[in-house]
């Protein structure tokens, strides 16, 4: 965290928790967003659902924007964001949040039945996305080239129900609390809550736990477990001078020493078993432009047209990268090979993407293996680059090698991944993806496979998964940019027997990681 100074703070691992209805902001943020962008269409989506005490709040905003999208096509993506961004709050909730981080070096992670775009309008706006290690919340994602919002359970229905009897099906806080204390042992745990859905949490969460309660959560007739400190507050100030006390007596050794501890039960659970298999496609998928692209936009900007052109000629990627390497040798014989893979290592990588393939790793056993349409050199710099290479098992790939030249100078050349052609319906012949699948699980049983994925390439693979399975499919941009798979499974539904979860950034691939390994575990 850019704030934080390592060694400055002993506080580190104590861990806040906030809310955000009803806490971080004043309202229900669903349906004031919701009344901000059409108050007749949210009274009348809302008022159907007004008799279940225990509302799916992601299907209710799902359904809401839906209808928005065919009522008001006028309104944008940034419409969208602006409410989210007008939500009414109270100042000192927010100064505590910056306190707890920048002046105490704590975690804050936030847990709401809101939305992840309106949560995360909101914490951009106000400066705290900084701030913020982790949203758990309904996850959103764009439609129609960004035209509809649509939101999705964060108990979705790839994973199974939560079994709790006080929380509505999309959501159960305490669920989700265990999930985040398993992945690490915090010594000391605060929660901030404003709404009867924050008395869950405080039922499932270990001892020396404060929570810090709006008074209409004290009024329930439940009453909170003896082992846990309640506090009370009815205005932001009351929020910020708790907290603020808290951090000035809490002893700093009690926290240095409890922070060498760690939590073992999942981490040894599926040590060394690789019961469960992460597959990464790497281009736009594990990085965030496609590698083989980005050499050349990097150093020869003009080729790329000739690519295209080329690439029409012959679907094979590896055939017209090899040939466009040979051009650029030729016309700029200054960048040598070392040159451009010092470049194409940087390749831009999204926030949270490098992290969700450590904790697949290192918290819960996973093996992690790249199936790529790309090439072994390019990826193998970036793996270095960015630190992955101890965590990724496999790399199954074009091959990519240096050759030296007529003249004593050297070029990239690419090869095929496969000796002999494919004859795949769905694949290029060079590479089939989904067959270099169904080998990696001939030889090894898996009880469950994730894949990420993005392009029409990926399709084969996803098709060949089962029921037991999760293919996370980018879905399209706010700037209308979409993506292949999610199309192709689209046209092709019967094909997929897996869960498709749509993905944007990295940090939905972390929290969908950490959601479903917890799940399965």
């Amino acid at each position: 965290m850019a704030s934080m100074k390592l060694g400055t703070h002993l506080n580190a691992d104590v861990l806040v928790l906030f809310a955000f209805n009803h806490t971080l902001v004043d309202v229900d943020s669903n349906v004031h967003i919701a009344r901000a962008l059409d108050a007749d269409l949210a009274n009348t989506t809302w008022s159907k659902n007004a008799a279940d005490k225990k509302i799916d709040r992601a299907k209710t905003m799902d359904e809401f924007f839906v209808e928005l999208a065919k009522h008001h096509p006028e309104v944008t993506h940034e419409d969208i964001r602006n409410a989210a961004q007008r939500l009414p709050f109270n100042q000192s909730i927010l100064d505590a949040v910056r306190l707890v981080v920048d002046d105490f070096g704590a975690t804050c992670k936030i847990v709401s039945d809101s939305t992840v775009f309106g949560v995360r309008s909101f914490l951009e706006h106000h400066g705290l996305a900084d701030q913020v290690s982790e949203v758990v919340a309904n996850s959103t994602h764009f439609e129609d080239g960004g035209k509809v919002l649509r939101v999705r359970p964060y108990h979705g229905n790839h994973l199974a129900p939560h079994g709790c009897r006080n929380c509505p099906n999309n959501l159960c806080k305490g669920v989700v609390l265990e999930r985040i204390l398993q992945q690490h042992r915090y010594a000391k745990v605060l929660y901030v809550g404003g709404g009867i859905e924050d008395f869950c949490p405080s039922t499932k969460l270990p001892n020396d736990i404060t929570v810090i309660a709006r008074n209409e959560v004290l009024s329930l007739p439940n009453t909170f477990p003896d082992t846990v400190q309640v506090q009370q507050w009815k205005a932001g100030d009351d929020v910020l001078s708790l907290l603020r006390n808290f951090f000035h007596q809490y002893p700093s050794k009690q926290v240095a020493q409890a922070s060498v501890k760690t939590f073992s039960p999942i981490s040894q659970v599926f040590s060394g078993s690789g019961q469960v298999l992460v597959v990464f496609d790497f281009d736009e998928s594990l990085v965030n432009k496609d590698s083989d692209r980005f050499a050349f936009q990097c150093f020869h900007p003009e080729l790329i047209k000739t690519l295209e052109e080329r690439h029409a000629l012959n679907p094979v990627w590896p055939s017209v990268f090899d040939e466009l390497h040979q051009i650029l040798a030729n016309e700029k014989p200054e960048l040598t090979p070392e040159l451009i893979c010092a470049r194409v290592a940087q390749i831009p990588i999204q926030n949270r993407m490098v992290d969700a393939v450590r904790m697949a790793v290192e918290q819960f056993g996973a093996e992690v293996k790249i199936i790529s349409d790309g090439n072994s050199l390019f990826i193998e710099k970036a793996l270095k680059f960015h630190g992955l290479v101890p965590y990724i098992n496999e790399v199954l790939t074009n091959q990519a090698d240096l050759e030296t030249m007529d003249n004593g100078r050297t070029r990239i050349r690419l090869r095929p991944h496969h000796d002999q052609p494919m004859n795949c319906s769905w694949c290029p012949s060079n590479l089939c993806k989904g067959s270099i699948l169904d080998s990696i699980r001939n030889k090894k049983q898996y009880s469950h496979v994730l894949y990420v994925g993005d392009g029409i390439g990926d399709f084969c693979p996803a098709s060949r998964l089962t029921k037991n399975d999760v293919v996370f499919a980018r879905a399209d941009e706010v700037d209308g940019r979409s993506y292949g798979l999610q199309k192709r499974i689209d046209s092709n539904p019967t094909l997929i027997k897996a869960s498709v979860v749509p993905w944007n950034t990295g940090d939905d691939i972390y929290r969908h990681f950490a959601q479903v390994l917890h799940a399965q575990t």
